[in-house]
């Protein structure tokens, strides 16, 4: 039986860490919309209405950070990972959000798919994908792929 993906948007200002994120999300299953450019964030989610939000942190100013704060009403019901050097960070809060932290630094694509599975997880949006990810992960370990 095969699901609908699920849509994850990312922000991510770095080239490279952004394609190294899709390309780990797409591995995973994952519809990814990958965008660079905070200040088209409002369009962007309503036009793609994701199931989780992933921000990198890393390359923006924390001007361009403070944008996403007047989305707290589109990102209320919306699972977000931000992928930073520390744990948490007081500096750069969403109000009424689910946010969860995902220390990263270097970059580790795989650190940030399972903090993306968890958090899907834990929003109760993930469904039964998860079986059939893990029989798939299983499959391309063994080579069945």
């Amino acid at each position: 039986m095969r699901y609908m993906p699920l849509s994850v948007v990312v922000f991510s200002a770095e080239n490279v860490r952004g394609a190294l994120l899709r390309k780990a999300l797409e591995k995973s299953g994952f519809e990814v919309s990958l965008h660079k450019n905070v200040r088209v964030a409002i369009d962007v989610l309503k036009a793609k209405a994701p199931q989780l939000v992933i921000i990198d942190r890393k390359g923006y100013f924390p001007r361009e950070l403070e944008s996403f704060s007047s989305l707290s009403g589109l990102l209320k019901n919306i699972p977000v990972v931000i992928v930073s050097k520390a744990e948490a960070d007081s500096s750069f809060t969403l109000k009424d959000v689910s946010v969860e932290w995902c220390q990263s630094d270097p970059l580790d694509p795989l650190a940030v798919v399972a903090k993306a599975k968890s958090s899907l997880a834990a929003s109760g949006k993930s469904d039964l994908r998860e079986k059939e990810t893990i029989a798939e992960d299983l499959r391309g370990f063994i080579g069945l792929k």
